[in-house]
């Protein structure tokens, strides 16, 4: 986006801001607009005064917007996007910055912390936030305060603690469409001499809503089970809370399908699929001759103890493990042929950091600290074909299959100081030094050429040779930054920051050669933002951030044939490869609003515009093929210029994966008061998120959608009773929630239909 074009898109936000607070100043109501506090800086501040840009969102906003996971806060962060998959899978972006390399040698772009607890593996994070606080979405390279790998940003969530003044007991019954039947329950309370504890219990459970046609199955199930359990202890000048915690996921497959047939690819899966399904988008009608399933096993314990040194000082030490075990089955052709992909993950860390929060006085404070961690990760991947193992009795042992295991220690430290050193001037200086060391054994059994064959039992040629060895690297780094923030009224923050961000280098998944398992280079960012935060009359808070950030040695993943292979396997298909992919640039523009527009009526909107694009990017041993007019892969090979072919090699000037450049949402919250019978509050919600490109073929695009939902909620006058009838996706819009590719083809994976139902809430409050 030019300058010129982000100065344009500010001035008309500012202008439209002003006739906001106009219409606000009119309104001489008493009621104002709550004030947010976050905890993006380690310690407690007012939105407002933070020079980062923060999305903010309350455990009473994300049940109204019927947010339970990461899927589905997504909509309403600009910028961010969650591209759901087969557990262990699933990729993140923010501000265009992802990694889709899921093996255990790499590490997600944006990092994730609940309750202070950092989570490397993005599908370890609980499914169930029935205890929620608050979450809040930092955006851009956080590489001073947080954990490492935090290059995208920073998704911190933080549940309830437990309760000291009484009883308190909170259930929430929930029933809908396709079987759905939730319970959630929450009771906490003061346990004596300075104890309270907490239990949380949570339950989901829907029928699948696509229909599998040839297994005659149904998939897109949803089964999760979870439970939290806290203990507080508060003495004259300590603090303990005790954590433990478990999850339990068994759901059916993804149901993938086939959306193109732009090359020579041997096998009509598309059309066989259209001739079950038709031609129109059926996001309920699937036709995978493979029965996948993913299932997760997920439990950990934390302990934070905070010494509170003085009126001014806490020493706080956070230190918590975590294990979890994936499993999935999925079925990656969608038709005709079951391609089988086994994988089975374990994974443990170990995390503890050590932390001095301070502010001396009025004008100064301060955060210091260590972190240490210790991530144990296994993974082994299974590439099979069902139906030719069971006609000749192969076993899974004669299957290409890779296993990867890999050892991580990090260290750190870090410290930031914020210095308002004038009444309206305030300068933050802070910085981060990284180390983190990773040990990789690799153990692969692929399609090795012999006299009689091919040394994987069906010659997918995914895994085209057998290696075995260990490798091992370290990446340190010292991550700065630096922020100047000018208040000119009370009402009005700017602030300007510089940053670094680092995401350490690692090793590709599933290697084909000894070339293949060299250690992969660390990703860098350096990150501009200017930010205006503006609140007026306590009825209108308008948060602007430009932002220009440009990423070096960007860690990505393809999967396709490779050109000039010799004396390909039978029925090869392609191979992975993970590589540094030269540079990118990402810049745009974030707006946030919230408007109190009467006593009862209330409006917010986000939007984010985003240019995102490799500026510098080749990849090495990317495809070279032909579209069904074109002359041939051969000939392709020979002249990859001519017409017809498609060389996906040079990718420099290309768009971002998972960066859609126009992405927003509005809200409408009406309450109404009636009179001595509680109130009604009603909640509709309008997300947008546009095209974005999923994969290095220029085709492999999500279109863009848009979705309505919608809650009404009457609660009683005590608010001990809530009854609420609510609705998703209320167009029933047919809309892709992941795309992949492979041969060169695209697959994808459809989001939830429409569904809605009823929730009823108790609460006891002493």
């Amino acid at each position: 986006m030019k300058a010129s074009t982000i100065i344009a898109r500010s001035v008309s936000l500012a202008i439209l801001a002003s006739i906001g607070t106009h219409a606000a100043t009119t309104d001489q109501s008493s009621t104002m607009l709550k004030e947010i506090t976050v905890t993006a800086q380690l310690r407690r501040q007012n939105l407002q005064q933070v020079p980062i840009a923060v999305t903010p969102l309350t455990g009473a906003e994300a049940q109204a917007r019927g947010i339970h996971d990461l899927d589905s806060l997504a909509q309403f962060v600009p910028g961010l996007t969650m591209s759901p998959f087969a557990i262990g899978q699933s990729v993140i972006s923010l501000r265009g910055i992802s990694n889709n390399d899921d093996g255990p040698g790499t590490d997600a772009s944006v990092a994730v912390f609940v309750d202070g607890v950092y989570f490397g593996t993005v599908s370890n994070i609980e499914q169930q936030l029935f205890d929620l606080s608050q979450i809040e979405v930092l955006r851009g390279p956080q590489g001073t305060l947080y954990g490492k790998n935090a290059i995208g940003g920073v998704i911190n969530i933080t549940t309830s603690r437990p309760r000291m003044d009484g009883l308190h007991v909170h259930t929430r019954v929930t029933v809908g469409n396709y079987g759905r039947h939730n319970f959630s329950g929450l009771i906490t309370g003061p346990l004596g001499d300075g104890w309270a504890g907490k239990v949380v219990i949570s339950t989901r459970k829907a029928n699948g809503w696509v229909n599998n046609v040839v297994l005659h199955t149904t998939e897109k199930n949803d089964d999760t089970k979870s439970v939290r359990a806290q203990l507080l202890h508060e003495g004259a000048h300590t603090e303990w809370l005790l954590s433990a915690n478990g999850s339990y996921i068994n759901d059916e497959d993804m149901a993938r399908i086939p959306l193109t047939h732009e090359t020579l690819f041997p096998l009509p899966l598309l059309q066989t699929y259209q001739s079950f399904c038709g031609t129109s988008p059926n996001p309920s009608c699937a036709t995978n001759p493979y029965n996948g399933y993913q299932r997760q096993t997920s439990y950990g314990l934390s302990a934070k103890f905070t010494d509170h040194l003085s009126s001014r000082t806490d020493l706080i030490s956070i230190t918590a493990w975590q294990r979890t075990y994936n499993q999935w089955s999925m079925d990656s052709l969608g038709a005709v042929l079951a391609l089988g992909s086994d994988v089975f993950d374990n994974d443990r860390e170990l995390t503890e950091e050590l932390r001095l929060v301070s502010s001396p006085t009025d004008t100064i404070h301060y955060v210091a600290g260590i972190w240490l961690s210790r991530e144990d990760r296994d993974r082994t991947r299974l590439f099979l074909l069902p139906s030719i193992n069971a006609a000749l009795g192969i076993t899974p042992a004669q299957d290409e299959h890779y296993t990867g295991v890999d050892r991580i220690i990090s260290k750190a430290v870090y410290g930031q100081l914020d210095w308002r050193f004038q009444p309206r001037w305030t300068l933050s200086v802070g910085g981060r030094y990284s180390y983190d060391h990773k040990t990789m054994g690799n153990n692969a059994f692929g399609d090795v050429p012999t006299a009689s064959g091919y040394g994987g039992a069906v010659g997918l040629g995914i895994l085209p040779n057998s290696l075995i060895n260990q490798v091992s690297d370290g990446w340190g780094r010292f991550t700065p930054k630096v922020s100047l923030s000018y208040a000119p009224t009370d009402g009005v923050n700017l602030y300007v920051t510089e940053s670094e961000g680092f995401q350490s280098g690692g090793f590709a998944a599933s290697p084909t050669s000894l070339v293949d398992t060299r250690p992969l280079q660390p990703e860098i960012a350096y990150n501009t933002e200017f930010g205006a935060k503006m609140e007026f009359a306590h009825r209108l808070r308008a948060n602007i951030a430009l932002f220009d950030t440009n990423y070096k040695n960007l860690q990505i993943q393809a999967f396709g044939p490779r050109p000039g292979i010799v004396n390909p396997p039978p029925n090869y298909i392609g191979e992975f490869e993970t590589f540094n992919a030269g540079s990118a640039r990402a810049k745009g523009i974030e707006a946030e609003l919230d408007w109190l527009a009467t006593d009862h009526l209330a409006f917010s909107a986000t939007y984010g515009y985003m240019d995102a694009k490799l500026t510098n990017v080749y990849v090495p041993n990317g495809s070279i093929y032909s579209l069904l007019t074109g002359p041939g892969p051969t000939a392709c090979l020979a002249n990859p210029a001519q017409s017809g072919c498609l060389d996906l090699r040079n990718q420099s000037g290309q768009d971002m994966f998972r960066a859609p450049r126009n992405k927003g949402s509005f809200e409408a919250r009406y309450k109404l008061p009636l009179s001595g019978h509680g109130h009604l509050e009603t909640v509709a919600d309008y997300s947008y998120t546009g095209s974005q490109r999923g994969e290095l073929e220029p085709y492999a695009i999500q279109p863009s959608f848009g979705l309505i939902d919608a809650r009404m909620t009457w609660s009683s006058p005590s608010d001990e009773f809530e009854v609420s009838l609510w609705g998703r996706n209320l167009a029933n819009k047919a809309w892709l929630a992941h795309v992949y590719t492979i041969a060169n083809e695209v697959f994808g994976v459809y989001g939830d239909p429409r569904t809605y139902g009823l929730s009823f809430d108790w609460k006891l409050r002493p």
